[in-house]
């Protein structure tokens, strides 16, 4: 399921029919109010308060697209504006350095020169804020949608706060997404930065947000927010404000149950196959090493029979044999010569004759 299939909830388009089946008086999900402080958004909002006001670091304020990075600014803005002097810069105008000294010098209202070193242009602008904490007011300059503008300008306006007096000039907030952490060069530098990480909803956080807007409008929250609707507003949301907005209504509707269904029989078949697959893969390996098995002693076994039976003579050493016991295929094997000759017998000695 994708963002465009509700591309048609953005004007409110399901809302008559949302108002017709479930009698609500209100749009619950366009109620800026109460505003939610679970999931760290107040631990935010209040380290927001304390960090502006007393100033020494500037501050990041990072999320993915659709945490409320914008609603916990304008909150900010709502509740301090009685203390702190708020200034917007915007990404989508800051599209060069000269764009950027502009707008600073509107705010400085400084007569400088027009042929003045953008650079320089924001850096007094900083000094030029040091002032406003002796007039009882600091200057706040928040960036939202940080991520999209240059990171040459980002940098820009961290250099000319860092030159400045921390305590006393102009804190600057940067909101965007985590990429914005290197953007600034943030990695390995040490400077005077606190980001401050909003993260997704879970589905409890989810029911706690839906639950008195739900309720204020005049809806059933045991209909409209049921475990299984709550789990699909959760599986398609992702955790998201923006898309929560998107989502919840088709859901409420009943319009992605068919898709939600589809994609799970989908999942559900694929998980079904990983066994036959897997049985398939054994077989195969179970008869390749059978195979081999059959072939080596298959060859073991000619090479035996092609070998030719050796014929072992043996030599027996005892009494001499007679020939007719002699096998008649088999000669007596000959005695090797004798390495010397035999010595001469003495000549026999005669015997004396008798005397008469």
């Amino acid at each position: 399921m994708t963002d465009d299939s509700f591309n048609s909830l953005d004007g409110g388009g399901l809302f008559p029919r949302l108002q017709q089946r479930y009698g609500l008086r209100e749009n619950p999900l366009e109620m800026e109010t109460p505003f939610f402080p679970d999931a760290m958004r107040h631990h935010a909002l209040e380290a927001l308060r304390h960090l502006c006001g007393f100033g020494d670091m500037a501050l990041l304020l990072t999320g993915a697209p659709g945490s409320g990075k914008s609603r916990l600014l304008a909150e900010l803005v709502r509740s301090e504006s009685s203390r702190l002097g708020f200034h917007r810069l915007s990404a989508a105008a800051m599209t060069s350095p000269n764009a950027l000294a502009r707008d600073l010098k509107q705010v400085a209202r400084s007569g400088a020169s027009p042929d003045e070193n953008p650079r320089e242009t924001v850096y007094r602008f900083f000094r030029w804020s040091e002032g406003k904490v002796a007039k009882g007011q600091r200057m706040v300059l928040l960036i939202d949608d940080a991520d999209r503008a240059s990171p040459e300008l980002l940098r820009l306006i961290l250099d000319g706060f860092l030159a400045a007096d921390h305590a006393k000039a102009a804190v600057p907030v940067f909101a965007g997404e985590d990429r914005l952490v290197a953007l600034l060069g943030l990695e390995d530098a040490s400077v005077s930065v606190y980001q401050i990480h909003l993260r997704p909803l879970t589905r409890e956080e989810l029911f706690s947000y839906l639950e008195p807007r739900v309720h204020k409008a005049g809806g059933k929250v045991n209909e409209l927010l049921s475990p299984a609707r709550l789990a699909r507003i959760q599986d398609l949301s992702q955790g998201s404000f923006s898309r929560l907005k998107r989502v919840t209504p088709g859901i409420w509707l009943d319009i992605v149950s068919d898709a939600s269904k589809s994609k799970r029989s989908r999942s559900i078949d694929l998980k079904q196959l990983r066994l036959p697959a897997l049985a398939l893969l054994l077989l195969a390996g179970s008869w390749w090493f059978v195979s081999r098995q059959y072939e080596e002693t298959v060859a073991l076994e000619q090479e035996a029979v092609s070998e030719p039976d050796r014929i072992r003579k043996s030599i027996t050493i005892g009494p001499h044999m007679p020939d007719e016991e002699m096998p008649k295929d088999e000669a007596p094997d000959e005695l090797p010569p004798a390495l010397t000759e035999p010595s001469p017998l003495p000549d026999p000695v005669s015997e004396p004759e008798p005397e008469p």
